[in-house]
C-alpha cells in the first residue's frame, strides 16, 4: 500500500457503528506502527478530516461537511436531477420520498432526497448511508444495469447474500432477473427495506451510457399497491424521469 492508502486507510475506519478512534487502536487495526500512526493522524487532524473531541480520541472532522457542500454543488449528477426530482414528486400528488442515488463502489448511496410531504413512513435510504445493491428497488434497478462481466463478477462474490434477497439461486436465474429488469426500465419493491414502503425505481445513465445510479418514488404500500392502473402511471413516470435524467448527462 502506498502512504496515501493507508492513510485513506485510518479515515476508512470511521463509521456510525464506531466513530470514534485512538492512535492505539489505529496501530492495532491497521497493524501500522505508534509512530506512522501518530503521524497519520496529526495530518488527518490538520487537514480537518479528523478532530479529538475529548483528549486522544477522534472523530470526523469539519472538514468533510465541507467536501459534502462542494459535492451537493457541483456533482452533475445531483445538479441535473435535482429539478427532475422536483417535479417527479410534485407530479405524482401522493405524499411521496423521492430519491437519487449513485453507485458506490459495490454499494449503494443515497445523494439527493427531495420531500414535500411525507408519506408517513422512513426510507432505509438515508443520504450518505451504503446500502446493499440486493435490496431495495433504488439498488436492484442499478444491479440489473451492470455491464455483464461486472453483473458476474458481483454474482460470483456475492452468490449467498442474491439468493437470500430472492433474485437467484444460481447464475443462470439470477441473470434471466437482470435481463428482465433492464427490458422493463424500472423496477418496482414492496416492503423489501422498509415496512409498508412501495418504491419505484428507473435507472440514470451516465455521458458514457454505464449504469451511474436511478431515481426513485417511495409511497406507502396501502392502498396504493392495490391500484395496479396508479402504479402504471407512475412506474411510466419514473421510468420517463431516469431518461430524462440520462438524456442530460449525456449532453453536459
Amino acid at each position: 500500500m502506498t502512504t496515501a492508502d493507508r492513510v485513506l486507510a485510518v479515515l476508512g475506519l470511521f463509521s456510525l457503528e464506531r466513530p470514534e478512534w485512538t492512535v492505539e487502536a489505529i496501530v492495532a487495526e491497521l497493524g501500522l506502527s505508534g509512530s506512522t500512526a501518530y503521524q497519520y493522524v496529526r495530518s488527518l487532524a490538520q487537514a480537518g478530516l479528523l478532530v479529538a473531541n475529548k483528549p486522544g480520541r477522534y472523530t470526523i472532522g469539519p472538514a468533510a461537511l465541507e467536501l459534502d457542500r462542494i459535492a451537493r454543488h457541483v456533482d452533475p449528477l445531483v445538479r441535473q436531477a435535482r429539478p427532475v426530482l422536483e417535479e417527479l414528486v410534485d407530479a405524482c400528488a401522493l405524499p411521496a420520498i423521492g430519491l437519487l442515488c449513485r453507485l458506490y463502489r459495490r454499494e449503494v448511496m443515497c445523494v439527493d432526497q427531495y420531500v414535500p410531504h411525507s408519506p408517513g413512513l422512513d426510507s432505509s435510504y438515508e443520504r450518505g448511508r451504503p446500502m446493499p445493491l440486493t435490496r431495495g428497488s433504488a439498488s436492484r434497478v442499478i444491479l440489473a444495469n451492470l455491464p455483464p462481466r461486472a453483473l458476474r463478477r458481483f454474482y460470483e462474490s456475492a452468490a449467498a447474500a442474491v439468493a437470500a434477497a430472492g433474485l437467484g439461486g444460481d447464475w443462470e436465474e439470477f441473470r434471466r432477473r437482470a435481463q428482465a429488469a433492464r427490458r422493463a426500465g424500472v423496477l418496482t419493491a414492496i416492503g423489501e427495506l422498509d415496512a409498508g414502503a412501495l418504491g419505484i425505481s428507473a435507472p440514470v445513465f451516465g455521458n458514457d451510457a454505464s449504469i451511474l445510479g436511478s431515481i426513485s418514488l417511495v409511497i406507502s404500500a396501502a392502498p396504493t399497491a392495490a391500484d395496479a392502473a396508479l402504479v402504471t402511471h407512475l412506474e411510466r413516470c419514473v421510468r420517463a424521469a431516469g431518461t430524462t435524467i440520462s438524456e442530460a448527462l449525456r449532453g453536459d
